[in-house]
């Protein structure tokens, strides 16, 4: 599979090269990023919601909701909500905060993902864009709330609306919220994602926080009986000589010298779990993110829910990928 991952991948970047405006996109996004809107997405549907609404390179920051979950206050979700809230905070021409839920997810789920938004002080201010989605029909329409909304947005938004491809359900990827990078399409369709600052998944703490969220998530997602599932942990970089760092590995290099306290305490926790992994301090971003991989592969393993199964899995059952930030082309490793 893996294989076809990166043959499929460095097809796709041919064929966008030859558009016009996705060439221009590259061009741009080479240059940095400044996406319109954060999207907070649930898991299972991350990938979906960037065809959904017809998002390109550089559109949309990600952050991640875990599936049939709330998203979960500032402090209980660092990594998944916290750290990309802020990240995005830095970004100029910010047009609001984009959320989606599945059209059978409770009200009480979207409400109280709501109260989460307004908890965050780098989200004050922003426009926040509900939708109820029916990914099978590819249709989605506004949830209605009282906490700041912007119907231009909206309508603009609903516009685009477009039916996504079919879901892989057997493939989920770890990778960065950048807006450059997307998950990579698998042969069976688009994958579940978890999109976070670095790709970084935290160790599993026991407590009632983000990681008790992803727990529940992987005991109800994996199978000892499916030999199909895979975890793919993509780390991006320059890794085709001429491009743009991760933006997180990069900052996580210079960690004291970030302003905003949330932001540095999530690139912190990134350093410290990349640093057991070097065998001298990381030089460059792409040092950076490849023993950050190491780490995250090592912290998806302290999940019960994970540990449980992958003694069943075949070899490849969690895999690291290394994706260029402009061109999205895939090259493995030596891991």
């Amino acid at each position: 599979m893996i294989n076809k991952l990166v043959e499929m991948a460095e097809k796709l970047s041919e064929a966008r090269k030859k558009d016009p405006e996705f060439s221009s996109r590259m061009d741009e996004a080479a240059q940095g990023q400044a996406p319109r809107f954060l999207m907070i997405s649930p898991i299972k549907r991350s990938s979906q919601d960037l065809q959904l609404f017809n998002m390109k390179m550089g559109d949309v920051f990600h952050g991640t909701r875990v599936s049939n979950e709330p998203l979960l206050s500032p402090s209980q979700a660092p990594i998944l909500f916290a750290g990309p809230a802020s990240y995005n905070h830095e970004f100029p021409e910010k047009r609001g905060v984009i959320l989606t839920f599945e059209q059978d997810e409770p009200e009480g789920i979207i409400k109280e993902s709501l109260e989460s938004v307004t908890l965050h002080p780098d989200l004050h201010g922003l426009p926040v864009i509900v939708f109820r989605v029916d990914y099978e029909q590819g249709r989605a329409r506004i949830f209605a709330h009282g906490m700041g909304r912007n119907y231009e947005s909206e309508n603009w938004l609903l516009s685009r609306v477009q039916r996504p491809d079919e879901l892989d359900t057997d493939t989920l990827v770890l990778i960065c919220s950048d807006s450059r990078v997307h998950p990579p399409i698998t042969p069976k369709g688009l994958p579940m994602a978890i999109q976070t600052l670095g790709g970084y998944l935290p160790k599993y703490t026991g407590f009632d926080d983000e990681t008790l969220q992803l727990d529940n998530f992987f005991e109800n997602w994996l199978s000892k009986e499916n030999d199909s599932q895979h975890i793919l942990i993509v780390a991006h970089g320059n890794f085709e000589g001429e491009g743009p760092s991760c933006g997180a590995g990069t900052a996580s290099l210079n960690s004291d010298t970030i302003p905003n306290e949330i932001l540095r305490s999530v690139i912190v926790q990134l350093e410290n779990a990349a640093r057991p992994f070097e065998s001298e301090p990381a030089r460059t971003a792409e040092d950076r993110v490849k023993s950050l991989s190491s780490a995250i592969r090592k912290n998806l393993l302290t999940y019960p829910a994970v540990k449980a199964v992958v003694d069943s899995k075949i070899p490849d059952f969690i895999k690291i990928l290394l994706m260029d930030t402009i061109s999205n082309v895939l090259s493995t490793t030596d891991d």
